[in-house]
């Protein structure tokens, strides 16, 4: 009797630990399965990933590194501990400076198993791997690929096969840079007289509410795929910049411009995945792009006038940076894939040509977001890599979002009016991002506060203003690759 007892014992341990265990391995795909937020445990990320296919997470570092952080095929059992090294960008970006900074988030880039490739930010513990549908490598193309794949690829079914060793190398074949510099946030060309007299008025508050954003932008074939992901709210010191008109301006020259600057450091990431065009019948790289704002060192609050005679008048508080009134563009190009709102201005007096106003909202939409142009420096950078490269630095820009947060406000609104010489057309730019939520992908329309005055007869705006066609060569902000 008493060794039956002896055998039982072990067995009851063991049985113990396996509904101890099953309960903790429970406890944490519950904490896991947190949509709003990370879960963190003794120092880890805890996440969940559904789906299906193989996924890497990665960090671009300030030292121009990415790390990868893991490895893996979705859908397992067990959670995903990550140990991400935020210090370094905390440390980087908390000095003594009177800045907003914004520490970047992981990436996790992935292949699921029907043909989708996506990019996105990792903000919660729950990552669902279908809900960013950014690229169907399937039906992706128009012409039907007859050739097959390099044996042991992976055949999707459409025109492209991607290696299964695509993870091996990432690491070394990644690269991110950061960047600080000025760049133009608001704009106004005013081509061929068409306007006698403007008066405009533009506002930008930059604050807690303001949450920098992930722009990826991802090269196949004939076409580029543009999509956002939310990063982190800014945290420190705020911007308020009102700029206006001190009394209607007189137009006295043929082409007349003003740009509101102001100085931010932003990463720039660039990445590979192998793959086969079975069309081209030749090797090739999918190249992936992200930009996202790290730091806006123009702090403060600030008014601007401009006089009738163009003397800019200055009034500030406690900040740093002050922003800058140029007559020429800080920017390396307005995206060339952007779309051109216009309306059509008859003679007469006064008419408003332009108006926008970006608020805050509880998700990103094209009236609670901007996009700013990307900097020159950055432009220049991806030109001088790659033709790929630089052409992804053509349709990219970076992204911040206006979102709701108890007292503290952020938005932008730019407004101009004209009195006209001559009928023209007003035109502003909006870029098309991909967001993905509940399952599905959406597009949503941001606007790049870029404003055209003119009646289309001078070769240099973006599209012709009669017909809406654009045609790339002429976008009177783009950059060669110099």
């Amino acid at each position: 009797m008493r060794s039956t007892m002896v055998r039982k014992k072990p067995l009851l341990v063991v049985l113990l630990l396996i509904l101890l265990g099953g309960t903790t391995v429970g406890a944490l795909n519950y904490t896991a399965g947190n949509e709003d937020s990370v879960t963190r445990v003794l120092g880890y990320d805890v996440y969940r990933i559904e789906g299906s296919g193989n996924y890497i997470i990665y960090y671009p570092l300030p030292n121009g590194s990415v790390k990868v952080l893991k490895k893996g095929k979705a859908g397992g059992f067990f959670p995903t501990f990550v140990k991400v090294p935020r210090h370094e960008w905390i440390k980087e970006l908390s000095t003594a400076e009177k800045a907003l900074y914004a520490p970047p988030t992981p990436l996790i880039l992935y292949i699921t198993e029907d043909g989708k490739l996506g990019v996105k930010s990792i903000t919660s513990s729950r990552i669902k791997l279908e809900s960013e549908k950014t690229l169907n490598l399937k039906e992706s193309y128009q012409v039907q690929a007859t050739s097959s794949c390099p044996r042991g690829w992976i055949d999707f079914g459409g025109r492209y096969c991607i290696d299964p060793q695509w993870s091996l190398h990432f690491d070394s074949r990644a690269k991110s840079k950061t960047f600080d510099e000025w760049v133009s946030v608001m704009g106004l060309k005013i081509e061929n007289r068409v306007a006698e007299k403007v008066d405009y008025h533009w506002l930008l508050q930059l604050s807690r509410s303001t949450y920098s954003y992930w722009t990826v932008g991802i090269d196949v074939g004939p076409f580029n795929v543009i999509t956002v992901s939310l990063g982190n709210h800014f945290e420190g010191w705020g911007l308020d910049i009102g700029y206006e008109v001190d009394g209607p301006l007189q137009v006295r020259s043929n082409t007349w411009e003003r740009y509101l600057n102001i100085k931010v450091e932003y990463i720039v990431a660039h990445a590979k995945v192998p793959a086969y065009d079975k069309l081209t019948r030749k090797y090739m790289d999918i190249e992936i792009v992200q930009t996202y704002p790290i730091k806006i060192h123009s702090t403060g609050r600030y008014t601007i006038l401009e006089s009738s005679n163009g003397q800019i008048k200055f009034t500030e508080s406690y900040g740093s940076n002050p922003p800058r009134i140029t007559k020429t563009p800080n920017l390396w190009t307005i995206p060339e894939n952007v779309e051109w709102t216009r309306s059509w201005i008859g003679v007469s007096t006064w008419k408003r040509a332009i108006y926008l106003r970006q608020n805050q909202s509880k998700e990103f939409s094209s009236s609670s977001s901007l996009n700013i142009p990307l900097g020159y420096a950055a432009g220049k950078y991806l030109t001088r890599i790659s033709p790929k490269l630089g052409k992804l630095a053509n349709t990219i820009s970076i992204t911040v979002g206006f979102h709701h947060s108890s007292g503290y406000r952020s938005m932008a609104e730019y407004s101009v009016k004209i009195k006209p010489r001559k009928s023209c057309y007003a035109m502003y730019s909006v870029l098309g991002v991909n967001v993905g939520t509940s399952g599905a992908k959406t597009k949503v329309n941001v606007s790049l506060v870029f404003g055209v005055i003119t009646d289309g007869k001078v070769p240099s705006p973006p599209c012709n203003p009669r017909t809406g066609v654009c045609v790339d060569s002429t976008n009177p902000w783009g950059r060669e690759g110099d």
